[in-house]
């Protein structure tokens, strides 16, 4: 059986390949990338009732190893944009049960990234906090839900509520530290979330974003004092 030689696309062909290939250029430089997630681990030190994901105690699937994370971001990413003009968040599970998070903000930081989390503040006590701040964290997010029997409720963790408290006022009184307060809102905090408003005010936070439960219809709220 003689090998069939391939064709050389039409004309008609070529040009529709030329076409599409400037489209998503164009598309690619209208759409830079300004904020990259990673999902760093599975594991989560508390099992919420408003969770929708597969975040868990005990996953049964490792984290992913810091040097493969390290390996995607120069090969894919940094060949394509300015890493000063993007910023890595890394977002769990609870990113917190890593003991490597210092390695790995320390690393993205060398390459010119500029980097933050989102926690539940279960874990994050000042000399934990100090070290991240070391390592380059320049912006944090941190879950509060409500007042502590709504939020130690939904959390399922009764020292829950206090220890989120201790870590908005960690970072609430950190110079040149970006962050927001975020707050699932449930059909019990809805008649108190003025209340609830106040008594952030008084915390100093300045950044409050809410959101419905996964109950509720979708919605997402920014406030500022």
């Amino acid at each position: 059986m003689r090998n069939k030689r391939r064709r050389a696309p039409g004309l008609r062909k070529r040009i529709g390949l030329e076409l599409f290939a400037r489209l998503h250029a164009d598309e690619v430089a209208a759409h830079e990338l300004r904020t990259l997630f990673w999902e760093c681990t599975l594991r989560c030190n508390l099992a919420c009732r408003h969770c929708g994901s597969d975040c868990r105690v005990d996953p049964g699937v490792p984290d992913m190893p810091l040097e493969d994370f390290l390996r995607v971001l120069d090969e894919e990413v940094t060949p394509h944009v300015d890493p000063h003009s993007v910023l890595i968040i890394f977002s769990g599970g609870e990113v917190l049960v890593r003991d490597d998070l210092e390695r790995a903000g320390a690393e993205v930081t060398r390459r010119g990234y500029s980097w933050g989390m989102v926690t539940n503040g279960l874990a994050l006590t000042p000399e934990r906090f100090r070290s991240l701040r070391n390592a380059g964290l320049r912006s944090i997010s941190i879950s509060f839900d409500g007042f502590p029997d709504v939020h130690n409720y939904i959390r399922r963790n009764p020292l829950s509520y206090d220890r989120a408290l201790e870590a908005i006022r960690l970072i609430v009184r950190e110079p040149g530290l970006a962050y927001d307060v975020i707050t699932c809102v449930t059909g019990a905090m809805v008649p108190r979330l003025d209340e609830f408003r106040e008594m952030l005010i008084a915390e100093g936070v300045k950044h409050w974003r809410s959101r419905s439960s996964p109950w509720d219809a979708p919605r997402t709220t920014n406030h500022y004092a």
